[in-house]
Order: C-alpha cells, then structure tokens, then sequence
C-alpha cells in the first residue's frame, strides 16, 4: 500500500505539466531565468502534484473502507 502511494504521488508529480498554473510558472521561467522564477516553478508543480495525490489517496481509501 505504501509503495503504491508513493508511485501515485510521482505519477501525479511527473503529469502535473498540464496545469494552467504550471505552464504560466515555466512561461516566467523561461522568459526570465531567475532563483526566484524557478523556485516559483518547482513550488507550483510540487503544490498540484501534492494536490493530485491527496485526491487520489482519499480515492483510494474510499474504495478500501467504504466501498469495500
């Protein structure tokens, strides 16, 4: 189970490029190469990815416990 959490939470991170949020951070990025761009950029793609995977973990435990 736990190993199975920690690759949905890579996944999640790995797929997390889609986000409006995250393509305006690495527009910036790009544009503008500075500490504080990336720092914002790897900031707004650790935030959806752990957004995602909380999601999909309540999913999880929901199937386990309720539907289950």
């Amino acid at each position: 189970m736990k190993e199975a959490i920690i690759y949905l939470l890579f996944d999640n991170w790995c797929n997390s490029g889609h986000e409006p949020e995250v393509i305006e951070a690495m527009k910036k990025a790009i544009q503008n190469p500075t500490e504080d761009t990336i720092f914002e950029l790897s900031s707004v793609v650790e935030a959806n990815a752990f957004k995602a995977g909380a999601r999909s973990c309540l999913q999880m435990i929901h199937c386990l416990f309720i539907e289950g």
